[in-house]
């Protein structure tokens, strides 16, 4: 690890010690180099800076090259602003149990630290801003939550800049609208085989569309499951599994594939700011219709409410759509057709490789 000095140390100091080594008076050095006194007793006291000029100067006049002189220079200034910086950082210890440090440590994106004001410092570097106070600007998505009361910003920009960090990962076409949606009428049909396979080829099949699916595991507090967003020109879908169920899984992606594909780049749909909830809950609604619609068709829903709901009729009409029986049980579930229960085993747990 290399070494980061807490203290800067004006180069000027370095001189004035070289003239008392040499036995040198500041007179004798301006009559060697042809710098004023007035100049060289300002560097010496720290308050000018040694330029590229006066280092050539020095290393005829006092040895080392011009390059060293130049160094400390630079050194000088990094650490000073180094220093500075972290000054700057100590009111922000108010807010650093905001965020869930001991969480992204063990996940791996910042280093384990006891040290608070060396976790404020890496967490601005995990943001990527000079302050952490600029987090909550800095992230804004489209995400569907458990109580929007309840919602914990900060946990919720650290889950989604997880996600973004994870999805620049990815090799990615150039979104295509068209491309999703061919992808999207493949993508269900995937959900029938096991979560490691599906997994990685719901990827894949949307990367080939352009949209960046990334899985990143629920933090305590947030209640997010899922995200979706444009970073740049891309979109990206962020999922957590915050309910693990087949068909909670499936509606989900499906819900953010439909506020791609109905809102496309337009506006924040949920915001920190309450008083874009009641828009967002507009948009979260057709994303809702969207999703439901799209994994069983309205038309053949109907038909299914009119047969008896047994466990066998349920899990036959999921095999004639070609999606897994779980989807169709949840729907059922959460129209009240059937209660939980009676359908649980068609309701699998999902166990799905996420950071």
């Amino acid at each position: 690890m290399a070494y980061i000095p807490n203290k800067a140390i004006h180069p000027g100091r370095i001189i004035g010690e070289a003239l008392s080594r040499e036995g040198m008076t500041q007179k004798s050095l301006s009559e060697r180099t042809g710098i004023s006194e007035k100049h060289l007793s300002q560097v010496i006291n720290g308050e000018a800076s040694i330029t590229v000029e006066t280092a050539l100067s020095l290393e005829k006049a006092l040895g080392g090259s011009a390059s060293f002189w130049i160094n400390l220079e630079k050194n000088y200034q990094e650490t000073r602003a180094r220093v500075e910086r972290q000054a700057l950082l100590k009111p922000e210890l108010g807010i650093l149990s905001k965020f869930p440090y001991n969480e992204i440590s063990k996940r791996g994106y910042v280093e384990q630290s006891t040290d608070r004001e060396k976790r404020v410092d890496n967490l601005c570097k995990f943001f990527g801003v000079n302050s952490l106070s600029y987090v909550s600007t800095t992230e804004s998505a489209a995400f569907r939550t458990r109580l929007a009361a309840g919602v914990k910003s900060e946990i919720i920009a650290t889950w989604l800049r997880c996600g973004e960090l994870e999805a620049r990962k990815q090799k990615l076409a150039e979104y295509c609208e068209s491309s999703l949606k061919i992808a999207s009428d493949k993508i269900k049909m995937l959900s029938r085989q096991k979560p490691e396979k599906f997994s990685e080829q719901t990827v894949q099949l949307l990367n080939d569309a352009g949209v960046a699916l990334v899985y990143i595991a629920h933090f305590p507090g947030s209640g997010v499951s899922g995200a979706v967003r444009w970073i740049n020109k891309t979109p990206v879908i962020q999922l957590s599994l915050y309910y693990p169920w087949a068909d909670i899984f499936w509606f989900n992606l499906y819900h953010e594939i439909g506020h791609l594909l109905l809102h496309g780049k337009k506006g924040r749909f949920i915001e920190f700011d309450k008083k874009e909830l009641a828009s967002a809950k507009s948009k979260e609604d057709e994303a809702d219709e969207f999703a439901s619609n799209e994994l069983i068709p309205a038309k053949h829903y109907a038909d299914l409410l009119k047969k008896p709901l047994t466990k066998r009729n349920i899990v036959d009409f999921a095999a004639s759509l070609g999606i897994h029986p779980g989807i169709v049980a949840g729907r059922l579930c959460h129209d009240k057709k059937v209660d939980w229960k009676s359908v649980s085993s068609i309701r699998p747990r999902l166990t799905l490789v996420s950071k």
